[in-house]
C-alpha cells in the first residue's frame, strides 16, 4: 500500500463523507499528479498583497509534488522573505544553494543539480537571495539568469514569486510561468482581488493556465466568498485553516490535517495539464501548446522588444465574484 492510499484510508469516515466518492476523487487526483509530462513546465506562485499564504502553500505543494513524483521537482524562492517557500517545504537552515559553473553550462542532469540542496521530500531547493542580503523581492531576470540553464532538466519548476504588483513586474513573472497560480485570503476583497487579475494574466501573448488558492489564514469560516470571478475555466481551490501552519517553525505534511492535505493535493492537480498527449481521455485537451524551448526560455525584455512595450492589457476592477 503507498503512503497515499494509506492516508486515504486514514481519513475520518465522518469528514470524508461519501468514502467511495471521495476515494474516487483523491485516487483521480493523485493519478493526475504522478503523470508524466511531455515537456518540463514552469508553475508560478503570486499574491497582490502580503499575508496570504502564498509561501507555505508554494512550499507545501512543491514538496508533495516532489514526494510524488518520479521526476526532479526544482523549487525557486523568488519572494526573499524570512520565511519563504524552501523554509516552508524543509530546506535545512544554512543550506543554500552554492555557485556552480556546472549549472550555468549544463548537459546533464547531475550537472542541473549540482550543489542545490534537497528537501526530506526530495524538493531541490534554489533561493535567488541566498545571504539574504535584500528585503526586495527578486527581479525576473534574476530568476532566468539561474534558472533558464537548468529548467529542462527538471519535470517540474515552482516558483514563489512573493508579492507582485501587476502595475510594475506581474508581466515578467507571468512570461516566466505555464501555469500562474494567485494567492489570496479567503475573504470577499481579497477573492476579488485575485479575480480582477486573471483576464491580465490570461490576454498576456503567452497564454498561461491560471489558478486562485483562497488560503483561510485566520480561521475566517463562513466569512469565506461561495463565487469568485466569472471565468469558469479558472480552477478554484479552497485551503482550509489549519493551526499546526500558525507555529513559528515548519511542519511536514503528516502534522497538517486531513481537510488541509487533501486542498493541497487538489490544487496541485489544478496546477497540471488533465490531457497528455501520451495519455487519451474523453474530453478533449483545454492545454494551449506549449512553445519551443528557444522561445521558451526568453528573457521579458526580448519579449517587448518583439512585441512593443505597450502590450502589457489592462486589467479590469469591475469583475464579479463567482466561484
Amino acid at each position: 500500500m503507498s503512503a497515499f492510499d494509506a492516508f486515504v484510508r486514514s481519513a475520518p469516515l465522518a469528514l470524508l463523507g461519501s468514502v467511495s466518492a471521495r476515494v474516487h476523487e483523491v485516487t483521480a487526483v493523485d493519478e493526475i499528479v504522478r503523470r508524466p509530462l511531455p515537456v518540463s513546465r514552469r508553475i508560478g506562485f503570486v499574491q497582490a498583497r502580503g499575508g496570504a499564504g502564498a509561501s507555505s502553500t508554494a512550499g507545501y505543494v512543491a514538496a508533495l509534488l516532489a514526494r510524488r513524483r518520479p521526476g526532479l521537482v526544482l523549487g525557486v524562492d523568488a519572494s526573499r522573505g524570512p520565511r519563504g517557500m524552501l523554509w516552508q517545504a524543509g530546506a535545512p537552515a544554512g543550506s543554500n544553494a552554492a555557485p556552480s559553473s556546472r549549472r550555468r553550462t549544463a548537459r546533464r542532469s547531475v550537472d542541473a543539480v549540482d550543489g542545490l540542496p534537497r528537501t526530506p521530500s526530495g524538493l531541490y531547493a534554489l533561493s535567488l537571495d541566498p545571504r539574504g542580503e535584500s528585503r526586495a523581492v527578486a527581479a525576473a531576470a534574476g530568476w532566468y539568469d539561474e534558472v533558464t540553464p537548468i529548467s529542462r532538466f527538471f519535470d517540474l519548476v515552482v516558483t514563489d514569486w512573493g508579492v507582485r504588483d501587476w502595475r510594475a513586474d506581474l508581466t515578467d513573472v507571468v512570461s516566466a510561468s505555464r501555469t500562474v497560480c494567485i494567492v489570496a485570503r479567503a475573504d470577499r476583497h481579497a477573492a476579488e482581488e485575485a479575480a480582477a487579475l486573471v483576464p491580465a494574466i490570461k490576454d498576456h501573448p503567452d497564454r498561461p493556465e491560471v489558478v486562485i488558492a483562497l488560503v483561510d489564514v485566520g480561521d475566517a469560516g463562513r466569512a469565506a466568498p461561495v463565487t469568485v470571478g466569472d471565468d469558469p475555466t479558472v480552477p478554484v481551490v479552497r485551503v482550509p485553516y489549519d493551526v499546526a501552519r500558525s507555529g513559528g517553525r515548519p511542519v511536514s505534511s503528516a502534522a497538517l490535517g486531513t481537510r488541509t492535505r487533501i486542498a493541497y493535493a487538489r490544487l496541485a492537480a489544478a496546477l497540471l495539464p488533465v490531457d497528455v498527449p501520451s495519455v487519451r481521455r474523453a474530453t478533449p485537451s483545454v492545454e494551449a501548446p506549449v512553445a519551443g524551448p528557444a522561445a521558451d526560455e526568453q528573457r521579458p525584455s526580448e519579449r517587448r522588444r518583439a512585441r512593443g512595450r505597450d502590450a502589457r492589457p489592462a486589467i479590469s476592477d469591475d469583475q464579479e465574484a463567482r466561484r
